[in-house]
């Protein structure tokens, strides 16, 4: 709706489409770096896991001790990876919100462009019921 409370015209439909299709191409953008800096994130903790486990290894403890001291010496890497992680969620999560609601709009648009109050003799949607 307007500001006014009136029912939105096709330009105002319009140019709202055009707002969200920007958004989410930003947001793709976005989703893209978020998504390689995430693997990156992944790739650093795997390595750094690895080498440390391997290092404990090497140095008499158990797999299982090893394992755990390993985990307990990468937990800052194993942090920024699940961040990043949540990141490229959030982003999907809000570039499906905005497609969502793009999608209304198209429907919005469709009522309005299809005989929509400005295109109706008594002003209403549909004409006079």
């Amino acid at each position: 709706m307007s500001a006014d409370g009136a029912i939105p015209t096709i330009g105002e439909l319009t140019a709202k489409v055009r707002e969200l299709n920007r958004a989410i191409r930003a947001l793709e953008t976005e989703l893209a770096r978020a998504g390689e800096t995430a693997a990156d994130a992944e790739a650093v903790y795997r390595q750094s896991l690895a080498e440390a486990i391997k290092r404990l290894r090497s140095e008499g403890r158990s797999a299982t001790e090893s394992d755990s001291v390993a985990r307990g010496e990468v937990a800052a890497l194993s942090r920024d990876r699940d961040l990043w992680g949540y990141r490229v969620r959030l982003l999907y999560e809000r570039i499906e919100d905005r497609r969502g609601e793009r999608a209304s709009l198209h429907r919005l648009l469709d009522v309005v462009g299809a005989g929509g109050a400005e295109n109706t003799p008594d002003g209403t949607y549909g004409g006079a019921r």
